[in-house]
């Protein structure tokens, strides 16, 4: 592989601008030297980038998807500087092979996976797959699922998990109030405070960190209380001063999920169509689209208010947004950008603060050393895009090269 010597860029290192132009030297797949004034030399063969005018970011991190089998999503979402995504329930097997894809190609995006979530019998997702999936032998997927009851089921999951390449946990608390959906069984079982308490403590035991799914305002605090690490969505409930005491006590992080839970309202539809705007056909009906299972009562402004405030609070907020093919009004890759301006856009962020919820504070909390800064001896996932994204948010769409492990997979 040979070296790329990208010069008299800006370079956002993950954390703040740390240099107006500086210059970056890649060789061998890692970030092998840094110079924040004076310039590199270069090595014989050495391709040389002028930067000018451009802004370096470490490689966006989508902290929630739903990759399943879909090498597609990994393509779609590299395309867009997303060049690590991290995967919130599969199937062991999907992943083990979605995972060896990764590691013989650059042109699609890295995945972290906890495989399966910490499921209980008839709980969620199985509840809300049964209802939209048209699956053949899905019955039998569904049956292979953990259905933990106590905590020799427990620590047989964690093992199984690990073995298959795990990287996290998932916990589940959904009792489907929050969704306008036919459940056959409500409220939709939900697992005990005292088995949450095992899934986390047994996982923290075998060095894994976890994050729940909660919905609402009660499910949020059940899980906090269970001594989980963060959230995989901001509730849709009013914060409330016992919610912030809780993520404090846990030191606990959020991954709001702006993109699904406007698609799940049908809100920002003017929003989704300026991200749209420069796709075609079943592409653009896709993000266009939205999944409306949530009630009239709901409004994503109060979503909104809530991510500010844990923000405010000191609370870390990490770039998420669930997109999976199967969910309307979501798009690999650009549902990030669409994230990252609502985080300033509805959620007063400033355009810095936005970027460091997709870049270390992502890498920090889910401990990947290797990612999400520009620093020298970390992987060179890296994004260039022409104008200043620290200012002005809209410029992380203007893409003009995003590398993975040192190879350049996109040209604009």
């Amino acid at each position: 592989m040979s070296a790329t010597l990208i010069s008299n860029a800006r370079i956002f290192d993950g954390v703040s601008v740390v240099s107006e132009c500086g210059h970056v030297l890649i060789e061998s797949g890692r970030i092998s030297q840094i110079s924040l004034r004076e310039p590199l030399s270069p090595p014989a063969g050495c391709a040389i980038i002028d930067a000018s005018g451009c802004t370096l970011l470490p490689g966006l991190i989508d902290a929630h998807v739903h990759v399943w089998r879909d090498v597609e999503l990994l393509e779609t979402a590299i395309r867009y500087g997303v060049t690590t995504v991290l995967d919130m329930h599969n199937e062991r097997e999907w992943f083990k092979g979605i995972n060896a894809i990764t590691q013989q190609r650059n042109d699609v995006s890295d995945v972290k996976s906890c495989c399966y979530g910490a499921t209980i019998k008839n709980g969620w997702p199985s509840a809300i797959v049964r209802l939209v999936s048209q699956e053949e032998g899905l019955e039998d997927r569904i049956s292979k699922w953990p259905g933990l009851t106590d905590k020799k089921s427990v620590e047989d999951f964690i093992d199984q998990n690990k073995a298959a390449g795990a990287a996290f946990t998932k916990l589940m608390q959904e009792d489907g109030h929050t969704m306008t959906l036919p459940f056959p069984e409500r409220p939709v079982p939900t697992p005990s405070l005292e088995l949450q308490k095992t899934i986390v403590d047994v996982s923290h035991e075998n060095g894994m960190l976890t994050v729940a799914h909660a919905l609402n305002n009660h499910s949020t605090l059940h899980v906090l209380r269970a001594g989980v690490d963060g959230l995989a969505h901001a509730s849709i409930e009013p914060i409330t001063e016992e919610i912030v005491q809780a993520f404090k006590k846990n030191n606990a992080f959020v991954i709001p999920t702006l993109a699904i839970h406007a698609s799940s309202s049908g809100e920002e539809q003017e929003t989704r169509d300026k991200f749209a705007s420069s796709l075609q056909g079943a592409e653009k009906e896709h993000l266009l689209g939205c999944l409306h299972i949530t009630s009239d009562k709901f409004s994503i402004k109060t979503v909104y208010e809530q991510v500010y405030t844990l923000k405010e609070a000191g609370i870390d907020v990490l770039c998420g947004t669930d997109t999976s093919s199967h969910l309307a009004g979501t798009r690999a890759g650009l549902s990030v950008h669409h994230e990252l301006w609502m985080y300033v856009n509805r959620c007063r962020f400033t355009p810095l603060e936005a970027l460091i919820s997709a870049t270390s504070k992502i890498s920090d909390r889910f401990g990947f050393s290797d990612r999400g800064m520009i620093q020298e001896g970390r992987l060179a996932d890296l994004v260039l895009v022409a104008g200043d994204p620290t200012q002005s948010i809209d410029a992380i769409g203007n893409i003009k090269t995003v590398w993975r492990n040192g190879e350049a997979v996109v040209r604009n």
